[in-house]
């Protein structure tokens, strides 16, 4: 019996400690992007922080959805797979939703670039929690569970409670 559907989510951040050719090519194409994208903001060049573009036109807020556009193909290789959740036999979560987040940004500085990707899952069954374990499956295929260990960067979207009806 199910518990709960439910939602996971989970946040990969990119700076310039890069480690893997996926989260370099986010950095640098990000980077890159937010270079070229930003100068409407940045008032002749008087203001370089996304920070300081926020502050002075809320617009600059559409920069976000402007850099996730550059990296979709590189999102798209992944192929649904989340990069940074797998179950505990090491396969990979599968995500429907994938959204790009700037933190910081300086046009002066590309060490102080830092973004991140918050990937969504499609719904999934919860059918047991055991202690920081999570039992799930995927909507439409109760038989084949999967165990996912809660994390600190882990956020459960609950969706709707499942209950009998006794008659």
């Amino acid at each position: 019996m199910a518990l709960a559907s439910i939602n996971l989510s989970v946040k990969q951040y990119f700076n310039f400690m890069c480690r893997t050719d996926f989260e370099r090519r986010i950095f640098h194409d990000t980077y890159k992007e937010f270079q070229k994208r930003s100068k409407i903001y940045s008032l002749d060049q008087h203001l370089h922080t996304f920070s300081q573009m926020q502050q002075a036109n809320e617009k600059a807020n559409t920069l976000n959805q402007k850099l996730q556009y550059s990296v979709m193909n590189s999102i798209a290789a992944l192929a649904q797979k989340m990069p940074v959740l797998n179950d505990l036999e090491d396969r990979p979560i599968l995500f429907d939703w994938a959204e790009l987040h700037i933190y910081d940004s300086d046009l002066l500085n590309k060490a102080a670039h830092v973004v991140s990707i918050t990937y969504t899952s499609p719904k999934l069954i919860l059918h047991e929690i055991v202690g920081d374990l999570l039992i799930l499956s995927y909507n439409g295929k109760e038989h084949e569970t999967l165990v996912v260990k809660i994390t600190e960067n882990l956020i459960v979207n609950y969706e709707q409670h499942e209950s009998l009806v006794y008659s």
